[in-house]
């Protein structure tokens, strides 16, 4: 099989600020860089607002991040294409794309699961080449949405961190010292990513914490690199949890719960040099990911 050419599809890239509030990239968007930059075949990244028609049959396979700006004529020529893998961030079959806590229905509010018809999406699921999710407990997600049905599913098992990131973990762990204090832990504006509780369990066992608060991603780290404690208590799904992953890495001792989706994978719990060695595949991994689901068609 000759090399794929791959069309990365997606809301925006790591250049563009999350939303209005947050001036840096998501942790959705530094996922896909990372995955870009590993690519071993030629890529091509197109914003969904700027793709063409025609553009489409230029490539073999179309790669579909997340694409809440996709029209309904898009979604047509994916479905008519049938060359596109989905990559899942979040839940793109729920109307509150897996935010749980802030939805005003019930089932999703208070039973922690989507029930979304999701309609719209469906044939874009059903001509899709396969699915590649983040990690286990996010795939449990889409499986318990009563509508929701995939025959190809694989996945990945973590964020994917760039090349950078890691170059940065192995200075840091030569120069780590005795240097380490405090305890972080992350602002949110919304209840999702469990501000409250995690201010709560510090203040429980008399912890000023240091709060991450609209910090640039390097700051973040910078944090990470000073700090002994990282507690991530999430109120609902965090698909994969980026910030436990780098925290991990840069030496934290990292408190998660259940909804962390990263801690649910196996890798995670084995020693630190065995974990850094498949954390740093993940990238090399989505190409694999994708080869395999190429090399057998539906």
């Amino acid at each position: 099989m000759p090399d794929p050419r791959i069309l990365f599809v997606t809301d925006k890239f790591r250049d563009e600020p999350r939303d209005e509030r947050s001036p840096y990239p998501g942790g959705a968007e530094m996922t896909d860089a990372a995955l870009i930059e590993a690519c071993p075949w030629k890529l091509e990244g197109v914003r969904i607002k700027d793709l063409k028609r025609a553009h489409l049959s230029d490539f073999d396979v179309h790669v579909l991040g997340n694409l809440s700006q996709a029209s309904g004529q898009q979604i047509r020529d994916f479905c008519n294409s049938g060359r596109h893998i989905l990559f899942e961030h979040d839940v793109r079959i729920c109307r509150f794309r897996g935010n749980f806590p802030e939805a005003w229905e019930p089932v999703h509010r208070f039973g922690q699961r989507c029930c979304c018809p999701h309609f719209y999406l469906r044939p874009l699921y059903h001509s899709a080449s396969g699915v590649i999710y983040l990690t286990h407990r996010q795939m449990v997600v889409f499986h318990r949405n009563p509508f929701f049905s995939c025959s190809r599913e694989l996945v990945l098992g973590g964020s994917a961190m760039d090349e950078m990131f890691f170059e940065r973990v192995k200075r840091f762990q030569k120069n780590i010292g005795n240097r380490k204090a405090g305890t972080c832990i992350v602002y949110s504006r919304g209840p999702i990513k469990g501000y409250k509780q995690a201010l709560e369990y510090c203040r429980k066992k008399g912890i000023d914490p240091i709060i991450l608060m609209d910090l640039k991603p390097d700051e973040i780290l910078d944090q990470f690199e000073r700090a002994k404690q990282f507690v991530f208590l999430p109120l609902a799904l965090e698909p994969a949890g980026r910030m436990p992953l780098e925290a991990r890495f840069l030496g934290c001792e990292v408190l998660v719960n259940k909804h962390v989706g990263v801690a649910g994978e196996s890798w995670w719990k084995l020693g630190d040099s065995q974990a850094f060695d498949i954390a740093r595949e993940i990238p090399n991994r989505f190409w694999k990911l994708v080869e395999q689901l190429l090399a057998n068609p539906q």
